[in-house]
């Protein structure tokens, strides 16, 4: 049993690390290209939405968030991807041991 909560714990820290690094490259390719004009930042953007966008909805109804100039939510989506990634490290490690 703990083999396989360890190959899916495993699978899952490995999609979040391609989430991660998806997100990393769409904040590169709107620097560089607008999603219009690109089929990877095209691709970029339609992989990580999906993740970005409840966050930025959320994040829309707090007033402080909802007036900054600046999106938010795109980096709140990142830093809850990175904890998710420690929380499942944390996890496999109890696990194993």
């Amino acid at each position: 049993m703990f083999n396989v909560l360890y190959v899916f714990a495993q699978f899952v820290i490995l999609l979040l690390y391609v989430l991660q690094f998806c997100m990393f490259g769409r904040a590169i390719m709107s620097w560089i290209a607008p999603e219009e004009e690109n089929k990877i930042a095209r691709f970029l953007y339609a992989v990580t939405e999906p993740f970005v966008y409840p966050i930025r909805q959320l994040l829309s109804k707090v007033e402080l968030f909802s007036s900054m100039p600046i999106d938010m939510s795109f980096m709140v989506a990142f830093i809850v991807i990175v904890l998710c990634i420690a929380l499942l490290n944390n996890t496999v490690g109890m696990i194993i041991n």
